[in-house]
């Protein structure tokens, strides 16, 4: 497997910011790296490239991998929205999660990676995947399922930074399940890795944020129409359906 080159200069985004030059020298000897070469943006790396890059950082700063993944995963969205996704990650959804059959932004994080790998960066890669349920006693369950084992703790970097900047609340998030399986592709053997969190609202501030039980109000505009095409909408929008009021297909993404 590869990755996008992004993950690297985000790496190293974060390292010279919170630990400066030297150390990401240090870090780039340890693992090989000439410098420059390790943050080429379009260049895609392979997976055992970006894994000695982490271990290293691991190593000189003294952090276990799943504490460099959680960090990494919580500047990934403070990086990606001062490069210019702020709109986009706030236009997702006005809550983490929307109550019922309504699309929360935990419930969009699948159309997001999609928009990104195929539409944005034309990169055709296989990105993880996710369920979202509500839970009786307030608190939310996420699947998160991926051909990359090990990354889960990115995915709690990123849901608690979410919350803070764009909802403005905090959360906790707890592993209450990690399964691993094998799977045979043409490629060859694939581990499959599926992690079970539960995500819990901690504070009552700005609840309505966390699991709104109604869906926000559209405002009215004069303009009420789309300025994409049928084909844009259903590559930006893989997953989504629409019915009409007969519950007739209107409409549906190009994967499903």
């Amino acid at each position: 497997m590869v990755r996008f080159g992004f993950i690297h200069e985000s790496i190293r985004q974060l390292m010279l910011r919170r630990y400066g030059e030297e150390l990401w020298n240090k870090v780039l000897e340890r693992s090989g790296f000439e410098a420059g070469k390790e943050n080429i943006v379009n260049h895609y790396y392979k997976d055992s490239d970006t894994y000695l890059l982490v271990d290293s950082v691991s190593v000189i700063t003294k952090m276990n991998r799943e504490q460099v993944w959680e960090l990494y995963g919580g500047f990934l969205i403070e990086y990606t929205m001062e490069m210019g996704w702020d709109e986009l990650v706030r236009s997702m959804s006005p809550n983490l999660k929307l109550h019922l059959c309504c699309q929360g932004f935990l419930d969009n994080l699948d159309s997001l990676h999609y928009f990104i790998d195929h539409v944005v960066y034309k990169a055709n890669l296989r990105g993880p995947s996710f369920r979202c349920e509500e839970n009786q006693d307030g608190t939310i369950t996420l699947h998160y399922y991926t051909g990359r084992p090990g990354l889960y703790p990115i995915v709690k970097g990123v849901i608690r930074e979410v919350a803070r900047r764009v909802f403005e609340i905090d959360v906790s998030l707890s592993i209450t399940g990690r399964t691993q399986r094998s799977v045979q592709m043409n490629i060859g053997e694939r581990i499959e890795e599926h992690v079970i969190f539960q995500i819990k609202l901690e504070g009552n501030a700005n609840a309505d944020n966390f699991i709104a039980k109604v869906p926000a109000a559209v405002p009215e505009s004069s303009e009420n129409y789309l300025r994409m095409s049928s084909l844009d909408f259903a590559t930006a929008l893989p997953y989504h359906f629409i019915m009409d009021e007969e519950c007739k297909l209107v409409s549906h993404g190009r994967e499903l």
